[in-house]
């Protein structure tokens, strides 16, 4: 059997055992002269030194591969709990364990006749409603024609304006115009009065007039607060109640009939199929509970629809509460120096308005220009146009179909769609349809039983094994060291012998804490070879990642080199002799370390002869064969 070596004890000078004894006896015998040769001669004459075997080692370039020691599970990339989305009973299972699926296929059912005649008939109103759509689309629509319209009497209002702005220019300004521009300073004369009037009120504010009207918006909006929290607080009490109510009526009907979901949990509302579930009992032996659980369902949303509008009422006026008070608050603060710089502007710009306006009384006063009446001319010539053009467009969207059967059409389209989509939706929550393609690892359902959504095993487990990942755990000093697509092989302790490479593809940055260590999520997709067995889902792995290569360096083996002080040395044989080379190294991995300075290629390096015990005892210069990989 092999057995560890130690470099230190192997090259060590063994001594024989009586130096004790004879130290003993120079020191009783002799005087310091005699026990001075009495020690040359029995421990520097005689002494035996014991050596190992050597070998000479090549000094050679190789790549240096910085490694990981990892280990890890085996996983599949994708695994999903499948449940139905409703209750029923369960009419068909089209899977069984092992089978493989693909993504929409269509794995188990429950019982969904009407359900599915449901759907075709929604479908085919849809099919209905396009096609008359399409027919009436045929001709002119409803939004082409509304345009033409539009552009037509959008001309006819451009013409005449053009028309009775030439003939005003023609006649002059009237009293009206005249009036009306005089009008204009005037008013504008009012705005410069006002913006300074505004000006002067700030620089004297606030008044208590201002103050006043402000804290009585504070009262008031604190009252609406009142009334609208206690309003809330009513709402509360009401939905509390309906929903008592209706907590109630679902128990009497499943006295009766125990077949709602709600009878297992109950609901406030209640589904969507339990409320097709009441709807059909309506005209059974239970459809006066169906009609309680229905009627009281439709309170309860009320109520809750009444709750949403309260709080809703609330929070309105706590913000109106806080505008009043910002707005107290701005009151008593008085006027800020935007509020004085902007009045000033309105000041500057009602003086710049009043100016423009005693511009136009001029203008009018004067009569218009060469220019104006060319101008106004070819804009009249130009609106005759566009109304001759808009007109015949008119003429043609005519010929189309009838606005009001378009957008009847189109409504009933879209009804259709929503009916199809619900009817869709229904059906597909009675079935478990695959969400990925993959295989199905577990079915818990058989035909005949009850199944829900509310169950506490999936119906079905459907899983990716043809899709292995190595999930890891690494510390955080090695952490660093680790990049996506770093490449590394893993062995499975069920399946010895045989190695998997994986690439790295997902690090982790979440940490977790067990004990005081600190470990982060690190996975791998495992590349399977074809003469290799599938490992199956949690199977334990240990193997390595490669974090870094460093080619082509010159490289001697780790035992050749020792420690001399604070230098490393190697004993390298030159000329027929060994001499001793001080060197400085670089990195290193299990077999070799790299040289960066005292050595050549080519040059030879000597070093203790490795050896271990054979099944004899003996010298045995074999070493224990690694697993794949270098992995132990």
């Amino acid at each position: 059997m092999a057995t560890a070596l130690d470099l230190d004890e192997e090259l060590a000078i063994q001594e024989a055992g009586w130096r004790g004894r004879a130290i003993s006896f120079g020191i009783f015998l002799a005087v310091a002269a005699f026990a001075l040769a009495g020690v040359y001669y029995f421990f520097l004459r005689d002494e035996e030194v014991v050596t190992r075997p050597t070998e000479d080692i090549p000094v050679k370039r190789a790549t240096i591969n910085s490694t990981l020691i990892i280990s890890g599970t085996a996983d599949t990339q994708l695994n999903s709990n499948l449940t139905f989305q409703s209750a029923g009973r369960v009419s068909r299972v089209d899977v069984k364990v092992g089978d493989t699926v693909k993504q929409g296929q269509v794995l188990a059912s429950l019982e969904s006749d009407s359900l599915a005649n449901a759907l075709a008939s929604a479908r085919a109103g849809q099919r209905s409603a396009q096609l008359k759509l399409d027919d009436l689309l045929d001709g002119t629509s409803a939004a082409e024609f509304a345009a033409a319209e539009q552009a037509v009497a959008a001309a006819q209002a451009t013409l005449t304006k053009a028309e009775n702005d030439y003939t005003d220019m023609i006649d002059g300004p009237s009293a009206a115009e005249l009036a009306g521009a005089q009008q204009g300073v005037i008013g504008a004369q009012a705005q410069v009065a006002s913006a300074r009037a505004t000006l002067d009120k700030l620089d004297n504010s606030p008044s208590a007039a201002d103050v006043a009207a402000a804290e009585a918006g504070v009262a008031s909006a604190q009252s609406a607060l009142t009334a609208a929290q206690n309003s809330a607080a009513n709402a509360a009490d009401t939905l509390a109640s309906s929903a008592s109510s209706l907590t109630d009526a679902e128990a009497s009907y499943c006295v009766a009939d125990n077949t709602p979901a709600f009878c297992i949990v109950p609901a406030t509302p209640i589904s969507n199929g339990d409320a097709s579930l009441m709807d059909a009992a309506l005209g059974g032996p239970n459809a006066a509970l169906a009609s309680a659980v229905i009627s009281a369902n439709t309170t309860y949303k009320v109520a809750a629809n009444g709750k949403s509008s309260a709080d809703a009422a609330v929070a309105a006026a706590q913000d109106g509460l806080n505008s009043a008070e910002a707005r107290l608050d701005a009151v008593n603060d008085g006027p800020s120096q935007d509020d004085v710089d902007a009045a000033e502007a309105a000041v500057s710009s009602a003086e710049a308005g009043l100016a423009a306006a005693e511009a136009k009384l001029a203008d009018v006063q004067d009569g218009p220009t060469d220019l104006q009446v060319s101008t106004a001319l070819a804009a009249g010539d130009a609106a005759r146009a566009a109304l001759a053009a808009a007109q015949e467009r008119l003429d043609e969207a005519r010929r189309g179909p009838e606005a009001n059967a378009i957008e009847q059409a189109r409504q009933a389209v879209r009804t259709a769609a929503i009916a199809v989509e619900g009817a869709q939706l229904r059906l597909e929550d009675a079935q478990i349809i695959s969400p990925f393609d993959g295989t199905v690892a577990a079915v818990n359902i058989t035909p005949g039983e009850f199944a829900s959504a509310a169950a506490t095993e999936p119906a079905m487990v459907l899983l990716t094994p043809d899709a292995l990942l190595l999930e890891m755990q690494v510390g955080e000093t090695d952490y660093p060291n680790l990049k996506i697509d770093q490449g590394g092989v893993v062995i499975f302790d069920g399946i010895p012998g045989k190695p998997y490479p994986f690439k790295v593809t997902q690090i982790g940055l979440s940490p977790t804490t067990t004990q005081g260590v600190v470990t982060y999520e690190v996975k791998g997709s495992l590349v399977v070879l074809p003469d290799s067995p599938r490992p199956a889902p949690g199977m334990n792995a240990r193997g390595q990642i490669t974090t870094a290569s460093k080619p082509d360096v010159l490289v001697v083996p780790p035992r050749a080199i020792r420690r001399r002080g604070t230098e490393q040395v190697v004993d390298v044989r030159r000329d027929g002799a060994v001499v001793e080379q001080v060197v400085t190294t670089g990195v290193s991995d299990n077999d070799n370390v790299e040289v960066l300075t005292g050595l050549a290629d080519g040059e030879s390096v000597v070093v203790p002869l490795l050896t271990s015990l054979d099944a004899s005892g003996g010298a045995n210069n074999a070493l224990r064969t690694p697993l794949p990989n270098n992995i132990r």
